[in-house]
């Protein structure tokens, strides 16, 4: 059986995992599986034995959350939800998969560019997030460490000005 078709293992049931624990405040991956250890329970489900696979899968979809800047990393390991997340979180409650991402810019460009297999084998931050973190520590778009005509450059640049999109808005909501 494929990994995806077991029970409350869906990839949009994931990416709705990943979502609605984010909604709650800033969080880690590892709160997100807690919180599909507790689904499980509750659902008197026997979570999968190897439950690194899991994470990993997780850690696959918050990934694309993130390149659809659904959520945002807050430090290392953890993140928080966007605006734009809460809006799709309130359109689709019962899941999110890649077709709902697709509506986002920078999904469709990182899905171009891709040459990433389906399931990465990854540690520590990514581009992205890097990106994001730059902007926080007072770095400009012209430190972006990767080669300009890749993946990583794009998405570390697209990080950066998430994170000063972010900060922007929370100074307009500041003045009003």
């Amino acid at each position: 059986m494929d990994f995806y078709e077991q029970t409350l293992l869906s990839y949009p049931d994931l990416m709705l995992t990943v979502l609605k624990v984010a909604a709650r405040g800033e969080t880690s991956l590892q709160d997100c599986g807690n919180a599909l250890r507790q689904t499980f329970e509750q659902a008197k489900e026997q979570p999968p034995e190897d439950f690194d696979e899991v994470l990993q899968h997780l850690d696959h979809a918050k990934r694309n959350l993130m390149r659809a800047r659904l959520l945002a990393p807050v430090d290392e390991g953890r993140f928080r939800i966007t605006e734009r997340g809460r809006q799709i979180l309130d359109e689709y409650p019962k899941g999110v998969d890649d077709t709902v991402l697709m509506q986002f810019p920078e999904f469709r460009s990182f899905v171009r560019r891709s040459t990433e297999p389906v399931m990465p084998a990854s540690t520590g931050p990514h581009a992205y997030e890097r990106g994001y973190l730059a902007f926080r520590t007072g770095k400009e778009p012209a430190d972006n460490p990767h080669a300009f005509d890749t993946a990583a450059h794009l998405d570390w640049e697209n990080g950066w000005f998430e994170a000063r999109d972010d900060e922007l808005e929370q100074l307009r909501r500041q003045r009003r």
